[in-house]
């Protein structure tokens, strides 16, 4: 009984121990500066609502809509609970956070029988694979932007069909083929796409054409509409811990498909703990640290392209109540110091809820909503953050001929009284565009 109460009591030290060095690192006076000023500087703007026609005074009341920031998560799960008050819950929550929805194109379960993809919306059940039409609906009725994932992946398990051959030859041809389908149903209504996944990874291999990536984007340029974004997109270890500076092996690999000739327009980050000891390592301040996430951010803003954190799974660890409170603390210190850097386009959540990860990743409980669709204390980070602290919502007197404010951007509402009758208006203000709007008609 002593042994066990030292060990308690060691343990809980240890707990408390790390936590203080790990919070030391997010409240450092240097770290939180950079964060506060990014933000202000990078994602707000000045701008002055004219009103020509406004005798005397009015009520001012301006709400934020919709960011230009995209806050997104992968939409594996549309129409796939089994009852449809789940289904219902799903698309509510995935509506109130999200203005961006990765839609999955993998190949093994868009195509698993030759010549015969699963494209429309009445297709036949596959889980966590709603066909892309049914998901294309769903974000055109709701103003959601969606991001295709993904044209070439050289994984077996999740991408290859099982009816690929095994001549290289013959599958560099049926590669292209692939491409130019989906450029000619999807190309005009998506406009971002990770094109290749996961070059730099071991995963259970078939065998690939020599320089499947290079040509996979050569075949991109050469179908897509010139105004898609072309994505790359790298696991964890390569996009945020295999650190050499200039000899960084994703900027390598980068570098070498764009001398190539690959239009790459745009860099994905994975960010998975799929790993106990990296999890820990990252709560006891030993990885993943501020400064280790702003090297990388800084090494690939370099290319002036947008970069998108684009596969984000935080554990639940330890299970109970500890492991909730440091996925919510890891939620927001990593949401706000991504969104501090000009580099950073969108931020993607994997997995919206636990129970819905691929099989044997629903052991890390990296959900923000639990097994039965309720809020976890990472959910309520990131609607406080997406939906309070980063929405621009003012009201104001106004006696003059305009009203200036600093916001946010994204599109607004604005409602403007005056004697009683209230005139409504929208407006946008994004970065590097006209900072004053005129309202007419009050």
């Amino acid at each position: 009984m002593k042994k066990l109460l030292i060990g308690l009591i060691f343990s809980g030290f240890h707990t408390f121990a790390q936590t203080e060095r790990y919070d030391s690192l997010w409240k450092d006076p240097t770290v939180e500066k950079r964060i506060a000023e990014g933000i202000e500087q990078h994602r707000k703007g000045d701008f002055t609502l004219l009103f020509p026609d406004l005798q005397g005074k009015a009520v001012v009341e301006i709400q934020q809509v919709k960011h230009d920031f995209m806050f997104g998560a992968n939409i594996f799960m549309l129409k796939g609970f089994k009852t449809e008050a789940e289904n219902q819950r799903y698309e509510e929550v995935f509506k109130s956070l999200f203005n961006l929805a990765c839609v999955p194109f993998y190949w093994k379960t868009l195509e698993p029988e030759q010549g015969k993809p699963r494209y429309a919306s009445n297709s036949s059940a596959i889980y966590r694979r709603p066909p892309p039409d049914l998901v294309l609906d769903f974000c055109e009725k709701n103003g959601i932007t969606p991001k295709g994932h993904t044209l070439v992946w050289d994984n077996t398990d999740h991408a290859v069909p099982t009816w690929i051959p095994v001549d290289t030859a013959k599958i560099q041809p049926l590669i292209d083929a692939r491409i130019r389908d989906l450029a000619q149903r999807y190309g005009s209504k998506i406009k971002t796409w990770d094109v290749v996944n996961e070059v730099l990874k071991d995963h259970p291999l078939v065998p690939m054409p020599p320089e499947y990536p290079l040509k996979a984007f050569k075949t991109a340029q050469k179908h897509y509409p010139a105004d898609t974004r072309l994505f790359i997109n790298e696991v964890t270890t390569e996009s945020w811990q295999n650190y050499h500076r200039d000899y960084t092996p994703y900027k390598l690999l980068i570098d070498k498909l764009k001398y190539q000739g690959a239009k790459i327009g745009g860099i994905g980050l994975q960010f998975h703990f799929f790993s106990e000891p990296l999890h820990y390592n990252v709560v006891a301040g030993k990885a993943m640290t501020p400064s280790d996430l702003f090297r990388n951010l800084d090494l690939y803003g370099r290319y002036k392209l947008p970069v998108h954190v684009s596969e984000i799974t935080i554990p639940a660890l330890p299970a109970g109540p500890e492991g909730l409170e440091n996925q919510a603390r890891l939620t927001r210190n990593f949401y706000r110091l991504w969104f501090s850097h000009p580099a950073v386009e969108a931020i993607i959540w994997w997995n919206v809820a636990d129970g819905t990860a691929v099989a044997g990743e629903d052991k890390w409980r990296g959900g923000f909503l639990d097994e039965a669709l309720k809020p976890k204390p990472a959910f309520d980070v990131l609607d406080g953050l997406i939906n309070r602290e980063w929405k621009t919502n003012l009201k104001a007197s106004v006696s003059g001929k305009s009203y200036s404010f600093r916001g946010f951007y994204g599109e607004y509402v604005a409602k403007i009284t005056v004697n009683g009758k209230t005139t409504e208006r929208r407006f946008a203000i994004h970065k590097n565009q006209p900072k004053e709007f005129k309202l007419t008609g009050l």
